[in-house]
């Protein structure tokens, strides 16, 4: 796993680069306890999380998780990230009986040890579109509710069944809100980075943003359904609010009243540059390149 989810830090070095803007919010811990700095340049080389968190993060392209694994990369824990992502989240609540015991099995025997975990999900359970925009807008209507402008309005049961199986095991969620440079406020993301524009036809966000939330779990009203559905909603509609800021600004919001004056990051999303990750890519990537070499050899021969 943790040579795979290097080769997706390398793939966007080297075909699609980007820089991470990275703003902290005042619920997480101070910067020095946040950043990891080069000690001779004093330039960001990577990030410091809990070894255990569960991350929730606002569904803009399809590459969403790829960026989110770059972050994970960062923090040296691409290598325990687990996405739950919406082929699972679909058939919740609507086949949570069957779903549930093989859920909670994976997330109780990740607590073994105290294993490194980070657990991402994706709340509203896909990408914004226009179909996915109407769906969002009737279930607002339905229940008498006011639908988001830039985000879906999340579903809880399965954020709720994870966070209560992994309430003994871990004291934050983390919430990534995130935006891509050169989206527009009426633009559908998806529509404008996907992943064969992002990957083959050059055509990719220079930088993404991300502010960084986080809450404490045993400040999450886990044990009743109607409030924490109401919690999480509350959530979406903050991150909605940080969604129109980004769209009319051009980046998040950096409201630090504390010693911390800036809590903005910019790093370059890149490997380590290492000889153990070089070698490691190119341990992955070479026999790729032999099966290529010869399908080229045999092309030239059937010529």
């Amino acid at each position: 796993m943790y040579t795979w989810s290097q080769n997706l830090v390398a793939l966007i070095q080297w075909f699609a680069p980007a820089n991470f803007i990275m703003t902290f919010d005042e619920s997480c811990d101070s910067m020095e306890n946040i950043i990891q700095k080069d000690g001779n340049t004093g330039n960001v080389k990577g990030l410091i999380f809990p070894n255990r968190i569960i991350v929730t993060a606002n569904h803009q392209i399809y590459a969403d998780w790829i960026y989110i694994w770059c972050i994970a990369y960062l923090a040296k824990a691409h290598g325990v990230l687990k996405i739950i992502l919406k082929s699972s989240l679909k058939n919740l609540p609507r086949k949570l009986a069957m779903d549930k015991e093989n859920i909670i099995s994976n997330l109780e025997r990740s607590k073994k040890g105290n294993q490194s975990l980070w657990l991402v999900l994706f709340p509203e359970g896909t990408v914004v579109s226009p179909s996915t925009r109407k769906r969002s807008k009737s279930f607002a209507e339905l229940n008498d509710m006011k639908d988001n402008k830039y985000t879906l309005l999340p579903r809880s049961t399965g954020l709720r069944l994870c966070t209560t199986t992994l309430a003994d095991s871990i004291d934050y969620i983390y919430d990534f809100t995130i935006g891509y440079s050169g989206i527009n406020a009426n633009d559908i993301p998806e529509q404008v980075y996907t992943i064969q524009s992002v990957f083959f036809f050059n055509f990719f966000p220079k930088q993404v943003h991300v502010y960084v939330r986080r809450f404490k779990v045993n400040s999450i009203p886990i044990e009743n359904e109607t409030e924490f559905n109401n919690w999480n909603l509350e959530r979406w509609k903050e991150k909605d609010e940080l969604m129109d800021h980004f769209y009319k600004k051009g980046k998040f919001p950096n409201n630090s009243s504390s010693s911390d004056t800036d809590r903005v990051i910019d790093i370059p999303i890149q490997l380590n540059n290492s000889l153990l990750d070089l070698a490691q890519i190119w341990v992955f990537i070479v026999p790729y390149l032999l099966v290529l070499k010869k399908l080229l050899f045999f092309k030239d021969v059937s010529a």
